[in-house]
């Protein structure tokens, strides 16, 4: 049987980080929790990646991570940037961004590798978590710590 590889699978493995990958059906969009409950998992552990970006052109863009079950606070992160404003960047500018889709993006691998990656406060705190394989309906289980090897990536409290 052929192993599944993504981009992010391929990065991990290019940096010898230990994962477990778990795939699901993709043909519908699922939330967070919907994920989380097919992996039998807390919706503490999973995370999602989001795209955000500066209210006004010309756009600076930053990604934050935060739990599936929580929603992000815009005017906690423009703070912590000491931005005037932030909004969730649009869906057609995914890709171009991040090298990804909406609902399939993820911290590793991103198409402009000087996005700011910023992290809510409790993702250390795991002893493992979920996050998107870099591909909807892909999800792989990781030690949140292994990333630090490889990424910089910054801690704040970003959710409400």
């Amino acid at each position: 049987m052929k192993k599944t590889t993504t981009n992010v699978t391929k990065i991990l493995d290019h940096h010898k980080i230990n994962y477990e990958l778990f795939e699901y059906d993709s043909k519908t969009r699922l939330s967070g929790n919907e994920i989380a409950s097919l992996l039998n998992e807390d919706p503490l552990t999973c995370y999602k990646t989001l795209l955000v970006r500066t209210s006004k052109s010309p756009f600076k863009y930053y990604i934050f991570v935060i739990e599936v079950n929580k929603e992000l606070d815009l005017k906690k992160c423009a703070k912590l940037k000491n931005e005037k404003a932030l909004e969730m960047a649009h869906e057609k500018e995914m890709k171009p961004i991040t090298s990804y889709v909406h609902g399939g993006c993820s911290m590793v691998g991103l198409l402009k590798p000087n996005l700011e990656i910023t992290v809510n406060s409790t993702f250390f705190l795991h002893p493992y978590i979920y996050m998107s394989a870099g591909e909807v309906g892909k999800q792989v289980k990781i030690n949140p710590n292994d990333l630090k090897t490889f990424l910089i990536i910054t801690e704040g409290d970003i959710e409400r």
